[in-house]
């Protein structure tokens, strides 16, 4: 149980946006490595387009998640102060980073653009994102960060 909470100060109607936008690319990203399984295993085509549009929408959502965690580690001073929330953050920017160079990769033509390097950065992508979001989880269940106090 944490000690004390550190609410969002990037919240809307008092739930934190961070914690709202951050299933998004997670989900996002974690399907790209699925989809790029299924095209490494059978060749068709649909399943290479299907991650293009993922790693859009991870980018997309990731980055407004992003926006969101920024605005809350500046705005409150415990967050600021923590290694968790620089790691963390520095990690969610790595995963953005691959993700967009899986976009890169994953817009050449056919087998090139999924296998190998399509395929190894989206299990990158995976991995770190494992990382943070385990941290991140800890910053919530053991320092309160982003939990509101509740009479």
């Amino acid at each position: 149980m944490p000690t004390r909470s550190v609410p969002s100060a990037a919240a809307i109607g008092g739930r934190p946006i961070h914690a709202i936008l951050v299933p998004f690319p997670i989900a996002c990203f974690v399907l790209t490595l699925a989809v790029d399984i299924a095209y490494w295993q059978t060749g068709t085509l649909m399943w290479q387009r299907f991650a293009e549009w993922l790693l859009f929408a991870g980018l997309v959502t990731g980055g407004l998640a992003a926006l969101a965690g920024l605005i809350d580690a500046i705005a409150r001073r415990p967050l600021r102060q923590s290694h968790h929330t620089w790691v963390h953050g520095i990690g969610n920017v790595i995963v953005l980073l691959l993700a967009f160079f899986n976009s890169l990769v994953h817009a050449r033509d056919g087998w090139t653009g999924v296998v190998p390097w399509g395929l190894g950065l989206s299990a990158a992508t995976v991995l770190v994102l494992l990382v943070t979001g385990w941290i991140g989880l800890g910053m919530v269940f053991r320092h309160g960060a982003g939990v509101s106090d509740h009479d």
